[in-house]
């Protein structure tokens, strides 16, 4: 499994150039055009061959990208629009259609199957606070419990440092503090 998550990326760039090239020959045998969509998923697909010979750092989250959009039928690597189709009225007006193609869709859902660990800490990684602005954050509330707590008299320091369950981690701090600060005077 290990080998099949190390190149998964190039196993899904081979589906992929060997539907292209098949759906290639079948257009020049059958004489039928590329569209628009061809030319922009077959420049894609160079492309993107071309930052995997590279082995350009993050590529499988480049070739996540790559599918989702490809899913969305923006481009195509087949001569003809294979798309499932979901058709929807809201309360009788006008028809919405939205379209999933099944190549882009099912290599995607491979890929991100395959690679579940390292989506799963990009995600982490993407939604995760920094350890640096919540250390400014309690800082700073810190900082303003210590101003609000020097008005305060000595015994409400000493409650404050004898039950530290009852407050927030930032207020006892503010109030050892100001402890050590009378203890040094």
């Amino acid at each position: 499994m290990s080998k099949i998550k190390k190149y998964s990326d190039v196993i899904i760039l081979s589906i992929i150039w060997m539907v292209s090239i098949v759906s290639m020959i079948t257009m020049l045998v059958n004489s039928y055009e590329m569209g628009i969509r061809n030319y922009i998923g077959y420049s894609l697909l160079v492309g993107m061959s071309i930052l995997r010979l590279f082995k350009v750092k993050r590529f499988k989250t480049i070739l996540g990208i790559f599918l989702m959009v490809g899913s969305i039928n923006a481009y195509q690597f087949t001569y003809a629009t294979n798309t499932l189709v979901f058709y929807w009225t809201p309360l009788e007006h006008e028809l919405t259609s939205f379209g999933i193609q099944p190549l882009s869709s099912l290599l995607l859902l491979l890929l991100l199957v395959i690679n579940f660990s390292e989506w799963k800490q990009f995600i982490n990684d993407l939604f995760s606070e920094d350890p640096k602005a919540k250390a400014e954050i309690q800082k700073s509330i810190s900082e303003k419990y210590y101003r609000t707590l020097k008005n305060e008299k000595d015994t409400k320091w000493q409650e404050i440092s004898d039950n530290q369950n009852k407050y927030q981690i930032e207020y006892v701090a503010a109030a050892q503090r100001l402890l050590d600060e009378k203890k040094q005077v």
